[in-house]
């Protein structure tokens, strides 16, 4: 029997609008398990991304419990959460939107390990920030660029870079790859794939695209409305 690292609990996030409460995510009770992928599919608007950030505690849950290895992320305090977010990352769907475009590649990708102290020195950051360049194939000669001189692909490239930085056991991958081109789409997700056999990681995949999916994931939870109302593994 395989470990779960995490599990959510009649999860629910509304928001107040002027015409009542939008139930964005909707008792939503899911387990993923360690190493292994969760495909989160479902229509435009159906609360995929609002599930992610939620879990992730960007956004406060209205109700229920986000237990990560038997804590519950919900009911932690700022110092806990702000140890637990070295444990959980997000790569977002925007490879442009969500980089600083006043730090350069090799600013944005050692922030997290600055500001987190995980080394001692200077040059130990340094190192750490090349090799993972390296290990999402960015070459150093992009060390000094800033995110609009380079592409699509090679930006969420940087995403995912800093996603690794603290390295993380679960990752939530909120439409890594929507925004790119098709050739580019397939070398993102093989990359990902490798990355989570390489270093034992989970995912969980959030996505519109069925192929993408299927490819990706070890099992499919659908959401419709806020909530899944069907979960199965991939080959079902």
């Amino acid at each position: 029997m395989s470990e779960v690292l995490l599990e959510t609990k009649n999860l629910k996030k509304y928001f107040d609008t002027p015409r009542g409460y939008l139930h964005a995510v909707d008792d939503v009770n899911l387990t993923i398990e360690k190493g292994k992928t969760l495909g989160i599919v479902g229509e435009s608007g159906c609360g995929k991304s609002t599930l992610g950030r939620t879990i992730l505690r960007l956004l406060p849950p209205t109700s229920g419990q986000v237990l990560f290895e038997g804590r519950d992320v919900a009911t932690l305090d700022k110092k806990q959460m702000f140890n637990i977010r070295k444990e959980m990352q997000i790569i977002f769907q925007d490879p442009y939107s969500s980089l600083n475009p006043r730090k350069t590649i090799f600013q944005t990708i050692s922030e997290p390990m600055i500001i987190h102290q995980m080394f001692e020195t200077k040059e130990e950051v340094t190192n750490r920030t090349r090799e993972l360049m390296e290990t999402v194939g960015l070459a150093e000669r992009y060390e000094n660029i800033y995110p609009h001189e380079i592409d699509g692909g090679r930006r969420q490239r940087i995403g995912i870079a800093r996603a690794l930085a603290l390295n993380p056991k679960f990752i939530v991958c909120d439409e890594p790859v929507s925004a790119l081109d098709v050739s580019i789409q397939a070398q993102i997700l093989n990359l990902m794939m490798d990355l989570q056999d390489s270093m034992g990681l989970t995912y969980m995949f959030i996505t519109h695209d069925l192929s993408v999916v299927k490819h990706i994931s070890d099992d499919i939870a659908v959401m419709y409305l806020g909530k899944v109302v069907e979960k199965a593994s991939s080959d079902e």
